[in-house]
């Protein structure tokens, strides 16, 4: 989303440095023509404090974009230190208090956003769930909502891709996909559970789960134990995703929590029916409460099994979800973002 958004602001005209921690990583490869990266070339992100105070000191930059609340609070500090007069906004793109209930960690992020976000000039959630979360953590009234950048050319361009797969190829298949790391936050086990039910009463039908994780065996396992195993494949990561959802009858998002939800606008952008569940926050505000797709309770497997059935069985007209996911393009984003920056500089 960074990236986007760094692209989209150097073809406005704008002199863009994109400053990392460490310039590693499965996206380090696609940085914009015209971005200028700033390598800190750190481990971890409070041993760049010193780093960014040097940056901002020496540059002096004008604006300030921050993403993700772990470095934001150290982006805060850096420039509340460094005393200098460019204009800081920071945005949140996790429910944080949901992830706080989970992890040891984000609790003391939690703490630390409490602290420091009222020093930022503007604060941004990426959705409703998330700048309301935000503004109650950090007792901030004014939060802005400005959702994330996911339409972008590639998207289109990518969907467009011929992807082979055994089940695409089976006669009169019926194909669930899901995407994402294979990580308790997806509730992938609850996806399984409702896929068992569904194929029990369709032996049509199949699912595709795409991404790694922690945990891939555990969840192989539980395929097996359903009894599902010649359905059900997991292909890990793939870096078109796109095309495989494209040719998908069905996309399945079973998550616990989220921050907005890129993937439901990825799936809606190719075309395919979406079911997610109603989880804080995003995939709700991105579908309208059921009007772009089936919105279902979270952990509730039987609900599950019987949005996915509805998909299949009267799915949405492919047009009307392309339209909904041209308004979380990037050139959307990246007017709200100008708007906010133009603002009082």
């Amino acid at each position: 989303m960074t990236i986007h958004l760094a692209d989209a602001f150097v073809k406005r005209g704008y002199e863009v440095d994109l400053v990392v921690m460490n310039n590693k990583g499965e996206h380090a490869t696609e940085i914009p023509k015209g971005v200028r990266v700033v390598d800190l070339a750190k481990r971890k992100v409070k041993t760049a404090l010193p780093a960014l105070i040097s940056y901002f000191r020496k540059v002096k930059p004008d604006v300030i974009c921050s993403a993700k609340d772990y470095i934001n609070v150290i982006v805060i500090i850096a420039k509340k230190v460094s005393m200098i007069d460019g204009k800081l906004i920071v945005s949140s793109r996790v429910h944080l208090s949901e992830q706080a209930k989970r992890h040891q960690s984000s609790k003391k992020i939690k703490k630390w956003v409490a602290r420091t976000y009222r020093f930022a000039d503007e604060v941004v959630g990426v959705s409703t769930g998330v700048a309301e979360d935000i503004g109650n953590i950090a007792k901030l009234k004014n939060v802005h909502i400005i959702h994330n950048p996911v339409v972008t050319d590639e998207l289109k361009w990518q969907m467009k891709g011929v992807v082979e797969h055994r089940f695409f190829q089976e006669e009169d298949s019926k194909v669930f996909i899901t995407v994402g790391r294979l990580h308790e936050q997806k509730d992938y086990p609850t996806l399984i559970e409702a896929f068992a039910y569904v194929h029990s009463r369709d032996p049509k039908t199949r699912l595709i789960v795409v991404g790694d994780g922690e945990e891939r065996e555990a969840l192989k396992q539980l395929v097996r134990n359903k009894g599902v195993e010649a359905f059900v494949d997991f292909i890990g990561f793939q870096s078109n995703p796109y095309a495989y959802i494209k040719q998908a009858d069905v996309f399945v998002l079973s998550s616990l929590y989220e921050g907005f939800g890129n993937v439901i606008v990825e799936a809606l952008a190719t075309g395919t029916p979406v079911v997610s569940t109603d989880c804080p926050s995003g995939p709700s505000e991105i579908l309208e409460k059921g009007i772009y797709g089936h919105v279902v309770p979270v952990g509730d497997a039987k609900e599950l099994a019987r949005g996915m059935e509805s998909a299949l069985i009267k799915p949405a007209n492919p047009e009307k979800l392309i339209k909904r996911a041209a308004q979380f393009s990037v050139t959307v984003c990246a007017d709200k973002y100008e708007k906010l920056i133009k603002t009082r500089l």
